[in-house]
């Protein structure tokens, strides 16, 4: 049985003006998995996102690499799971790249040589060596999201939480975006509603809609269904679209 990196159990959260926007939430994520969240508009997605890392604290139970999340472990939850938002504004807020890519090694007091290396690694990784002098304000959006990312992977996290990572993005930036993510190793959790980034990237589909789990099952069943998605405000993907079209010719 393959461990259990994520255990979300019976949970609930509501917003102060009373909003309930999770709704007895339960599911799993295996370590390697790729597992997706996709749902309309509203459905809570984000939300369930900031229980992962304990930005948000509901009612129930949210495990982490079978800890249970506190206030106790919070920071060594935090370096295990890495969060890439889904603008990339909300991460960056140094005057250099190479500051905010720098700044999570800085705040775990690692080597000056050590974070140099790092932070000069990841950025050869995502396409960006020569980037470490300029200033985020003046990147183009996909080469924002990118040095997010960047900001995430230079701690090595065990997990991997995206936010909308495509959203936005012309179809050239996405399919770059689409490789560097199959290349990433770890266990990935995509909150999306790019279903066609779904079925290249994940092997486990969670449909969710007003905070609560519809339907859990493989991600190619759950992208098929297109009744089942229409009753949501999805649509099957193009490219399984045009898969089923290419085999009725």
């Amino acid at each position: 049985m393959n461990e259990r990196v994520i255990e979300v159990e019976n949970l609930n959260f509501s917003y102060p003006d009373k909003t309930i926007a999770l709704r007895n939430m339960n599911f799993s994520v295996s370590r390697g998995e790729s597992l997706a969240i996709i749902g309309p508009n509203g459905a809570g997605k984000s939300t369930l996102l900031l229980h992962l890392n304990g930005v948000l604290r509901g009612e129930g139970t949210v495990r982490v690499l079978g800890e249970k999340i506190s206030k106790e472990n919070l920071k060594r939850i935090r370096e295990k799971v890495g969060m890439v938002f889904q603008d990339p504004n909300d991460q960056l807020f140094m005057p250099t790249v190479f500051d905010d890519v720098a700044f999570g090694p800085l705040n775990l007091y690692l080597e000056r040589e050590e974070i140099e290396k790092r932070v000069d690694s990841i950025l050869k990784e995502l396409g960006l060596e020569g980037y470490g002098k300029k200033s985020p304000s003046h990147l183009s959006l996909g080469e924002k999201k990118k040095v997010s990312l960047a900001t995430v992977l230079v701690l090595e996290p065990e997990i991997l939480v995206l936010d909308e990572p495509t959203i936005s993005l012309d179809p050239g930036t996405k399919r770059i975006f689409i490789d560097i993510y199959k290349d990433i190793k770890k266990t990935k959790l995509i909150a999306t509603h790019d279903l066609d980034l779904v079925s290249q990237l994940c092997s486990i589909v969670v449909l969710m809609d007003k905070g609560t789990v519809i339907a859990e099952g493989a991600c190619r069943d759950i992208l098929r269904n297109k009744k089942l998605l229409e009753d949501h405000s999805l649509e099957v993907p193009a490219s399984l679209a045009l898969n089923r079209l290419k085999r009725q010719e």
